[in-house]
């Protein structure tokens, strides 16, 4: 069986325009090939996938994100931020906001961890019942959502990111 290689970025200088062609039409051809492009296109499902998490859970005084981080919390509490930041695949300065933010609506609670360093976090019981009030609008925009884009095909998607992840390293 092949092993896999590890993709790198490539630092290579840009395209010299080929003999021939100009930058107008070096432009109109990658103006054409946007649509390929995996970065845009995958920034713009999170966007829009967000946005309706976003919507579904107003009732529920939530965001997406916010139940994304409580979800984590809930799995595995009492957890650390270092091992949230690793599952939520999120840096430390953006957990530490929601994390924050969370603290001061009294949904979760940092509490001393094995050693003076470490904080663990958990849910609050308000924090539990805010997570249990957001998940019925959870459930309806996970069917939405499966309706227009299959969640089986976007959990082999992340699951492939996933992986290609680690092996970046």
């Amino acid at each position: 069986m092949p092993t896999a290689r590890k993709a790198t970025a490539s630092h290579a200088k840009p395209a010299v325009p080929r003999r021939g062609e100009n930058d107008a039409d070096l432009l109109e051809a990658y103006a054409r090939r946007g649509g390929e492009c995996a970065f845009a296109n995958v920034r713009m499902l999170g966007r829009i996938v967000g946005a309706y998490y976003d919507e579904a859970l107003k009732p529920a005084d939530m965001r997406a994100s916010q139940l994304a981080l409580l979800w984590a919390v809930v799995a595995c509490e009492p957890v650390d931020r270092k091992t949230l930041e690793r599952i939520m695949r999120t840096d430390q300065t953006t957990l530490s906001r929601t994390v924050e933010h969370l603290r001061a609506a009294g949904l979760v609670m940092a509490e001393a961890g094995p050693d003076k360093r470490t904080r663990m976090i958990r849910l609050t019981s308000r924090g539990q019942r805010a997570f249990l009030r957001a998940m019925p609008y959870w459930e309806q925009a996970q069917r939405d959502i499966d309706a227009a884009l299959p969640l089986a095909q976007l959990a082999r998607l992340a699951k492939a990111a996933r992986g290609f992840a680690k092996e970046q390293g």
